[in-house]
């Protein structure tokens, strides 16, 4: 692949900007969401809109995917790790923390990709700095979560935002080893990871209590921000990626990393009134440090089929 250096930044940095916001955007519309709706039916609904999002961008490109009962079996498996469970599991740790600090927590999803690549991957051995970089990344959460606080700790936010995660970490290293080999378009992919998504979360929303009537009125903001939270983060988000993949290559879209969480930060702080404290601001330094460290590799890979190490929220 053409060196990122060779390529015009006019050709991807667009779309860079604009994944950074539409992922940094979204703890901000999970929070307004959560207003009136249930953790469930926050997730079904992203899965839902960002689904006929990449459905129509499918049909209006001619990229429409073929499909076999092996593919979809593989599409399924990492659909449960890489969005239907974590979905769920992010606006659930939202009721109980900050959109900060679920969002410099979704920042780890690179240490877990380390780290089961590492286990499930025999052939991928972790390096030394590499286990530096997980080691650093340990020590940046206890940090950032204020370890030290015990009467304050935030335990369940925390438990159910790293369960999200180390899904992501899970569903990426699947998708390495499942759909490595899978001919269709990323934009084909990702609209039937999505679409399974929405049919695994379907029956769990169902089965939660409907919201009120005013809440899925045209006129609601918790309904708006969904949409919003479907058709940005969960659908264009992902063409956009992909396409700086393909310009600037995996090391440079996976960077998203780092600007994710400054964008919802600096939301959480002018828009939701959020207070970042000092330890959060130390402890994703720390955290950075490591994700780092942990993606280093000592050779190169090929980027024909990149690994994707970021996460989408």
């Amino acid at each position: 692949m053409t060196g990122v250096s060779e390529v015009p930044l006019r050709s991807w940095l667009p779309y860079f900007l604009g994944v950074s916001a539409a992922w940094g955007c979204s703890f901000l519309f999970i929070e307004i969401a959560l207003r009136e709706f249930a953790p469930t039916q926050v997730a079904f609904g992203r899965v839902l809109f960002g689904a006929l999002t990449l459905i129509v961008m499918v049909v209006v490109t001619g990229s429409i995917p073929r499909l076999s009962w092996k593919k979809l079996g593989a599409i399924a498996l990492v659909a449960a790790f890489m969005s239907a469970i974590p979905l769920v599991l992010i606006p659930a740790a939202q009721q109980h923390i900050s959109s900060i600090l679920a969002s410099l927590l979704n920042a780890t999803t690179p240490l877990w990709t380390a780290l089961f690549v590492a286990l499930l991957i025999p052939a991928e051995r972790v390096t030394r700095i590499q286990l530096v970089g997980l080691v650093m990344g340990a020590f940046g959460i206890a940090i950032l979560l204020g370890a030290w606080r015990v009467d304050d700790f935030p335990l369940m936010g925390a438990a159910l935002m790293m369960g999200a995660t180390a899904c992501y970490g899970i569903g990426s290293t699947l998708s390495r080893v499942l759909l490595s080999r899978v001919q269709d378009s990323p934009m084909a992919l990702s609209s039937m990871q999505i679409t399974v998504s929405a049919l695994m979360l379907a029956p769990v929303a169902l089965a939660t209590p409907a919201p009120s009537t005013d809440a899925i009125a045209l006129n609601s903001v918790s309904l708006w921000a969904l949409i919003a939270l479907g058709v940005t983060g969960t659908s264009f988000a992902y063409v956009w990626f992909w396409k700086v993949v393909k310009a600037a290559g995996a090391t440079t879209a996976a960077s998203v990393t780092y600007c994710v969480p400054v964008v919802a930060t600096a939301l959480g702080v002018l828009v939701l009134g959020e207070r970042l404290r000092w330890y959060e601001v130390v402890g994703a330094g720390v955290v950075f440090a490591g994700v780092w460290l942990a993606q280093r590799r000592p050779k190169p890979r090929p980027e024909t089929v990149p690994e994707i190490k970021g996460s989408a929220v």
